[in-house]
């Protein structure tokens, strides 16, 4: 496409902006790229590319690209994702997540699946790629997970607590914590939570783990979201209500049918049941499911008087 005069000139403006290293100039240029949208696409391309631009360059032109659906963007996104600079990687990531479930050539998922099992990879790198691969449904997410170890080692440095108290004050501080610490805390919690013989205390690592889940959702990350569908789809009394605000907030297409389960599952406990049905019809109403979705007809069908 080409590019009218006073639109390249804007451009190379911008362009220049996103060098000069000031936040607030540089945040401001990605803003007004994105506003221009396809016109300024090549030159976005062309600057990511570049060896000779600067790694906080690149991932501000990055960000630009953003949410516009060409599939250029996507191209420039695929090219950068195996950069060698973690900021770079990144944002060419953020940027293929928005491709991810419209990827007829299955070539956004399979970059990112590459990035989520090399080992060889930064945590972050990796975690950023399962995080945009869990938007799938579980048939397609699970084989990553299983490739990745996740139910014998993690990604991050989390600690390996030695009890439920303890690991919730533990987390009451990590706010900040990576992406790839919080969630080996949950892999390290579920496992202790499934090997403790207490009733009690395995209560109260399943309210760790809730904890855990919440903080994630408050971070906005859908890294862990596999592990919220298959404990809902689990749960054969309620769960603590840490669950129930990460799957609000974070929650897909693929875990209302887990839901359902759940509420049909937990018997007699009313309010609880009406709680779960609650965050189905938000979830619902975030993706702009209506009635006539075939997902929605099927769990109406099976599980009367839940959404």
């Amino acid at each position: 496409m080409a590019i009218k005069t006073s639109s390249s000139r804007e451009v190379e403006t911008l362009l220049a902006q996103l060098r000069n290293g000031r936040s607030a100039d540089r945040d401001a240029a990605v803003a007004r790229l994105r506003v221009i949208g396809a016109r300024a696409i090549d030159r976005l391309s062309a600057t990511i590319g570049a060896t000779g631009e600067s790694a906080a360059t690149r991932a501000a032109a990055l960000r630009a690209l953003e949410d516009l659906e060409d599939p250029r963007a996507r191209d420039a996104a695929l090219r950068a994702a195996r950069d060698d600079d973690e900021d770079v990687a990144a944002a060419a990531i953020a940027v293929l997540r928005g491709w991810i479930a419209d990827d007829a050539g299955a070539h956004v998922l399979d970059t990112l699946t590459a990035i989520a099992l090399d080992q060889e990879r930064p945590a972050r790198a990796r975690l950023a790629a399962l995080d945009a691969i869990s938007q799938l449904p579980r048939d397609l997410v699970q084989p990553v997970l299983q490739q990745m170890g996740i139910e014998g080692r993690g990604l991050g440095l989390a600690p390996a607590p030695d009890d439920p108290i303890a690991a919730r004050d533990w987390l009451s501080r990590q706010d900040r914590a990576p992406l790839s610490t919080l969630h080996d805390f949950i892999v390290e919690v579920r496992n202790r939570e499934r090997q403790e013989p207490s009733a009690r205390r395995r209560q109260d690592w399943l309210v760790t783990r809730g904890a855990a889940h919440a903080l994630l959702a408050r971070r906005g990350s859908r890294v862990a979201l596999y592990d919220l569908r298959e404990t809902f789809d689990a749960a054969q009394a309620p769960l603590p209500l840490d669950f129930l605000t990460a799957i609000t907030s974070l929650g897909d297409v693929d875990c209302l049918e887990p839901m359902a389960r759940a509420w049909a599952s937990v018997g007699t406990d009313a309010w609880w049941k009406d709680r779960v049905a609650d965050a189905a019809t938000d979830i619902m109403h975030r993706l702009r499911l209506s009635g006539r979705s075939g997902i929605v007809k099927r769990i109406r069908a099976k599980y009367d008087g839940f959404l």
